[in-house]
């Protein structure tokens, strides 16, 4: 799933391309895109300029003058790809977006919505967000304040994901981000000290802010069950956490990880 910095990358690079130009056409190719039921309302868009592209969290949101947003969730294989100039459009995206020297696609995705700006803060998916790690303004108390108001039963691997809490972080950097914290992902809140939670959040948006500006996530226990620990060389552990089963990946040496739990790999 795109996480908090792709959708970041995308903003920018949607507002260098479009931003502040009149979109001369807007085209809807594939029959099952959703704004193929929103025809009129997608009409209003041509002539229209687009305004800004904003990230939160893994939202990407597309303002335009005439007071309308392109609400944009890429969800596990949505993506966004971006010319120069103008072009014959893939016929598999859900939108095409052309302007003057430029034209930004979108294939596929889990929420593509062309909303009213007053529609957009009524929203109860956004209004229900955490803060953006990614903000300009975003900082560890802020971090963990967010996390303290949770529910402190919670591991703090699973809380990680919940985008009511922090916004923006997916499954690879919760376990790359308390890798590089030394935090144990399956401890409960409780048992960690402010101190932990400000590391893991500071770690978390170091990376992310990296992954930003090298448009490449960084990787050293991801996806490497069995592998030694970049650190230390003990073998990465993996196994499902949390009611959505994601797979949690880390070190139970350097991260002081507790007795096996039921359903995790070793090799």
């Amino acid at each position: 799933m795109a996480e908090g910095d792709t959708i970041h990358r995308t903003a920018r690079a949607l507002q260098e391309a479009l931003g502040g130009k009149r979109i001369t056409d807007v085209a809807v190719p594939n029959p099952r895109s959703p704004l193929r039921r929103q025809g009129r309302k997608v009409a209003e868009l041509r002539g229209s300029t687009m305004e800004s592209a904003e990230a939160r969290g893994k939202h990407l949101l597309v303002h335009f003058d005439r007071g309308l947003a392109l609400h944009s969730h890429l969800g596990m294989r949505g993506s966004w790809r971006i010319s120069e100039r103008e072009s014959t459009y893939d016929r598999r995206a859900w939108v095409v977006l052309s302007a003057p020297g430029a034209e930004a696609a979108e294939l596929g995705g889990s929420h593509l919505d062309l909303r009213t700006d007053a529609e957009l803060r009524s929203n109860p998916q956004l209004r229900s967000l955490g803060p953006d790690i990614l903000d300009d303004d975003f900082d560890a108390a802020a971090g963990v304040e967010a996390l303290r108001a949770a529910d402190q039963s919670r591991e703090i691997g699973e809380v990680l994901l919940d985008q009511r809490v922090l916004a923006g972080i997916g499954n690879i950097y919760k376990c790359e981000g308390c890798w590089s914290a030394r935090i144990d992902p399956w401890q409960a809140l409780s048992n960690l000290e402010d101190e932990d939670l400000r590391r893991v959040v500071i770690e978390i948006g170091g990376l992310m802010r990296y992954g930003v500006e090298a448009a490449r996530t960084p990787r050293s226990i991801y996806r490497r069950t069995g592998q030694p620990c970049p650190r230390c060389g003990t073998r990465i552990s993996s196994g499902g956490q949390g009611d959505a089963n994601r797979t949690t990946y880390w070190c139970g040496s350097c991260q002081q990880a507790d007795k096996p739990r039921r359903g995790i790999i070793d090799a």
